[in-house]
C-alpha cells in the first residue's frame, strides 16, 4: 500500500484534472453552462467525501482491505465523471 499522503496527492491531481477538463469545455463553448456547474460541484463533493474516507482509516482493523475497496470506489467514480465529461462533447 502506498502512503496516505501519496494517495491524497493522487486523488487531488485526478479530481483536479477532471475539473480542469470541464473548465476547458466551458472556455470552448458556452452552452450547457448550468450542467457544467453542477458537474464541477459534484466532482468537488466527491473529492471531499473521499478525503473524509481516507482520513477515517484509523477506525478500520483491516487497513489493506479498506484501502483496496476505497481505490475501487475512486476508480469507479472517476470513470463515471469521465463518461459525463465525454458526453458534454
Amino acid at each position: 500500500m502506498a502512503s496516505i499522503r501519496d494517495l491524497k496527492k493522487e486523488l487531488k491531481y485526478t479530481f483536479g484534472e477532471l475539473v480542469e477538463e470541464v473548465l476547458l469545455y466551458n472556455l470552448v463553448t458556452e452552452d450547457k453552462k448550468a450542467n457544467t456547474d453542477a458537474l464541477i460541484k459534484d466532482i468537488y463533493e466527491a473529492y471531499d467525501a473521499f478525503v473524509k474516507k481516507i482520513n477515517a482509516h484509523r477506525k478500520e482493523k483491516d487497513k489493506n482491505a479498506y484501502f483496496r475497496k476505497l481505490n475501487e470506489e475512486i476508480e469507479a467514480k472517476v470513470k463515471d465523471f469521465t463518461s459525463k465529461i465525454e458526453a458534454l462533447y
